[in-house]
């Protein structure tokens, strides 16, 4: 599936493109706008929890990444840094050329015996100020890169089970730029589609339950706290 798909269905959704039409460029470049803003939209809420600073001691060139990390790589040393062990689907780290210096001395990244972007073996950053953020696809055992589509040509890096609810999330996206009415098919096709990223790549705790899908979680009794009054 590649991104021109999903925006096509999604403004069919929403009345606002035809069978058999095109978008046009202006709305194809609209929609791959919002489209990308609905993305990292995830980073952090349906996908894995939220990315927060650490502190890297300096003079060591090893650096163990953990689920949830952003890493600032200071100057001085070649650096590697490995990504999380044992990681679950949607687990995410970071990496930020913090002495603006790979171009000079270029950090690598160790992927822990997985993938990253899609590729064995380490990943070299070697670019002034380039780092980088991954979550983590457990079905194919990979690191992925957090970044743009730059293209309506770009594959969607998502299984198909989890990409076929993405039209529908897009057009909720849209409907306002398009200033249209939302079926009330769509809106409920966007919560099921975010129940089902949440359950597949958000985080987890021992004591976390998941709701069933196109259920709604038991109301409380009347007599219970916050029941009906």
């Amino acid at each position: 599936m590649i991104v021109r798909d999903t925006i096509e269905r999604a403004l069919r959704l929403l009345g606002a493109l035809g069978g058999g039409d095109a978008p046009t460029a202006d709305e194809m470049s609209d929609a791959l706008t919002a489209f990308n803003s609905l993305k990292a939209s995830w980073m952090g809420t349906l996908i894995g929890g939220r990315i927060s600073e650490q502190i890297v001691a300096a003079g060591s060139p090893n650096i163990q990444a953990e689920n949830g990390g952003d890493y600032p790589v200071p100057a001085g040393l070649a650096y590697t840094v490995y990504a999380p062990a044992n990681p679950v689907s949607g687990a995410r780290f970071g990496v930020v050329d913090a002495g603006l210096e790979f171009g000079t001395t270029a950090c690598t990244v160790n992927p822990n015996g997985r993938l990253i972007d899609g590729a064995g073996g380490n990943l070299t950053l070697g670019a002034n100020g380039v780092g980088g953020r991954w979550w983590y696809r457990g079905d194919v055992g990979g690191w992925i890169q957090e970044a743009d589509w730059s293209d309506p040509s770009d594959a969607i890096e998502w299984p198909e089970a989890v990409a076929a609810w993405f039209p529908y999330m897009l057009a909720m996206a849209l409907a306002a730029e398009f200033n249209t009415e939302v079926r009330q098919d769509v809106i409920a096709a966007d919560a099921l589609g975010r129940a089902v990223m949440a359950r597949t790549y958000g985080p987890r705790g021992r004591n976390v339950m998941d709701q069933p899908l196109g259920s709604p979680w038991p109301q409380p009794p009347p007599s219970a706290p916050g029941g009906p009054t």
